[in-house]
């Protein structure tokens, strides 16, 4: 894949978001809504701190917190939002009942089980990568980074992968295309920025368009590797992660 790609995918995403943004919009409010629920109330149990320092002490609240359950609910209507965006990319699903489809990680219970054991194992690993140093972690979370939509179609086409195969599927068939995603994400700094300055309200069309631009690279990059959309054969017991 080269730059004209990148033009390609980020083009295509801005033009589905911004032509159909009240279904992007629904498919994804979920979920950014709990994400900043989640962030406001970490911001504000973070507070302990100033309280221990102002000699005022804490309470039982200042130790335990919702946000981090409120960020594992985030996290999983994103990635339903994710899925639904690789089939819409395919042609394989319609721009009807957004708020439901929100919810494709439900769908199969696999698929939720699935996305637990990928999400623990790439986060092991990635945490030992970055042991090293950082830049390993990161190279390995963006070698990692398809594995669960991997995982998916494989479960789709009815074939066996354990969390551990998708994961090492994930990392071959992002050889030579890590720094091309890398790429792609830095190119949304300035509108991750945007976000930020507008206190998140930039980010009810960002992040759509950045997820349907990912989804289109991973679709992409699929159909570059098996020659047919949504084939990946990455189900050879021999290999391993490393």
């Amino acid at each position: 894949m080269d730059k004209q790609d990148r033009l390609n995918f980020k083009l295509g995403a801005k033009q589905q978001v911004t032509t159909n943004f009240k279904f992007y919009l629904l498919l994804s409010i979920l979920w950014l809504a709990l994400q900043w629920i989640g962030g406001s109330m970490y911001a504000r149990d973070m507070n302990w701190v100033a309280r221990i320092n102002e000699g005022n002490g804490m309470g039982l609240n200042g130790f335990f917190s919702f946000a981090g359950l409120f960020f594992f609910v985030a996290a999983m209507l994103r990635m339903g939002a994710r899925l639904t965006m690789i089939d819409l990319d395919r042609g394989k699903a319609t721009l009807d009942n957004p708020i439901q489809r929100s919810f494709a990680l439900f769908d199969k219970g696999q698929y939720f089980l699935g996305w637990i054991f990928i999400s623990i194992l790439v986060g092991i690993f990635t945490f030992l990568w970055a042991l090293l140093l950082v830049f390993p972690g990161i190279i390995k979370a963006y070698a990692y980074s398809q594995a669960f939509y991997i995982y998916r179609d494989a479960y789709d086409r009815g074939e066996q992968m354990s969390a551990l195969q998708a994961i090492t599927a994930s990392r071959r068939l992002m050889d030579g295309n890590k720094s091309f995603l890398f790429i792609m994400d830095l190119s949304y700094i300035l509108w991750f920025l945007l976000v930020s300055i507008t206190f998140n309200i930039a980010g009810l069309f960002v992040y759509p368009y950045y997820d349907m631009a990912r989804a289109k690279f991973y679709n992409q990059l699929v159909v570059r590797q098996q020659d047919q959309p949504g084939a990946t054969q990455f189900t050879d017991d021999s290999q391993s992660e490393d």
